[in-house]
């Protein structure tokens, strides 16, 4: 894992600057539980994520992550969540209604993602899995994260 984990806080100091100044996205490589490694991106108003004193999880965050289950089937993963919306300061959302909303406005711009699927509940907006093998991790984690900012207007 810790190869992985090199990988994403390598990707996280080439794009942390350029997402943060051309669209005020936060880009930082965080470890969720023991074993996981994780890329999250996200706008600070969107999501609590960046806090580690939090006491759970808030708002909407993209994520890109391996896990040893994952690299048994040699995947990785990424999604959208969206948590808690209800509790998210400044906003006044439905999960239901705004993860509807979300999926119809960018299903025709994600359905070429790796093994996309949109059919979960309010939480999960999307998530895929594409093929980890160390050689091509970067660049692969670096397409999704060049599909998500095509498409995270659409969460403003």
């Amino acid at each position: 894992m810790e190869k992985y984990r090199r990988v994403l806080k390598c990707i996280e100091k080439k794009h942390a600057k350029s997402l943060s100044n051309r669209y005020g996205l936060i880009c930082k490589q965080m470890q969720y539980g023991d074993e996981d490694a994780a890329l999250y991106i996200a706008k600070k108003n969107w999501t609590n994520r960046f806090d580690m004193d939090r006491e759970t999880t808030v708002g909407i965050f993209f994520c890109a992550w391996v896990s040893p289950e994952l690299l048994e089937d040699d995947n990785f993963a990424y999604n959208i969540h969206s948590l808690k919306l209800r509790e998210l300061p400044g906003y006044n959302l439905a999960s239901r209604e705004f993860a509807n909303n979300f999926r119809t406005n960018v299903e025709s711009r994600v359905v070429s993602w790796p093994n996309i699927r949109m059919d979960y509940g309010p939480l999960t907006l999307l998530e895929g899995r594409d093929l980890c093998e160390i050689d091509t991790f970067d660049k692969k984690v670096e397409n999704r994260i060049s599909d998500f900012v095509e498409i995270h207007e659409e969460i403003d």
